[in-house]
């Protein structure tokens, strides 16, 4: 269930978890922070989505929530580009969460490159690709050594968090990550005036001290894939 605070910030809370949800933008970082149970005050594990270089994300707008699946929009303004982001929790566990993060930009402004980084801090970043899921990517991005895979993974203080990336956002995302976070930047390709981009990664956080197990995550893969995008982006 949703419990809206302020625009742009929100809490979802199950019977064994809260989330809590800072997307007010503006000078700070979105931020989606998960909770190890319904009373604890320590974040398990968090990710953020910022803006890059010196760009400024720009300030939500307006919000509303249809059924499971929260929207805040973001418009242009005086900025560089407009974001519009919906949330939808997928799927929970007492010691998991699926959250699916779709998020749209769209510039009026020409010779621009609007990008923004998923990242979350952590150890033991790792990655892996798909069986032959590369079979239909473009050949430049095929021979690129940052293009994202799809399974991405980082392990925190008490979870881990991994980042699923569909056939169509891995290709287009740049693998930034060291060893001291996992640093996805959505958005690689030029973006003209007026196109609409939309990028839908699925975010896992796992709770306690054993890492996320690989065939689980395939399973969560498969289901990302097989869903469609949302009519309402």
């Amino acid at each position: 269930m949703w419990e809206m605070e302020n625009l742009g910030v929100a809490t979802w809370r199950t019977d064994d978890h809260h989330c809590r949800f800072d997307l007010r933008g503006g000078g700070s970082s979105f931020s989606i922070s998960g909770f190890a149970d319904t009373k604890s005050s320590t974040s398990s594990s968090s990710v953020l989505l910022s803006a890059i270089e010196d760009q400024v994300l720009p300030l939500a707008s307006e919000q509303y929530v249809r059924q499971n699946r929260l929207t805040i929009n973001y418009p242009q303004a005086d900025g560089l580009y407009a974001i519009r982001l919906s949330i939808e929790p997928m799927d929970s566990s007492p010691d998991q969460i699926v959250m699916e993060l779709t998020v749209s930009i769209q510039t009026d402004l020409l010779d621009t490159h609007p990008m923004l980084d998923l990242h979350a801090p952590g150890s033991n970043v790792a990655s892996f690709g798909m069986v032959g899921e590369q079979k239909n990517w473009r050949e430049e991005m095929r021979v690129s050594h940052l293009t994202a895979d799809s399974v991405n993974t980082v392990e925190g203080s008490d979870g881990t968090l991994a980042v699923l990336l569909d056939r169509h956002d891995a290709p287009a995302t740049t693998c930034l990550s060291d060893e001291g976070q996992l640093r996805l930047r959505l958005f690689g390709d030029f973006l003209e005036k007026g196109v609409i981009r939309t990028a839908r990664p699925w975010i896992v956080m796992h709770q306690g001290n054993s890492p996320l197990d690989k065939t689980p995550l395939l399973r969560r893969y498969q289901d990302l894939e097989q869903r469609p995008l949302p009519l309402a982006t």
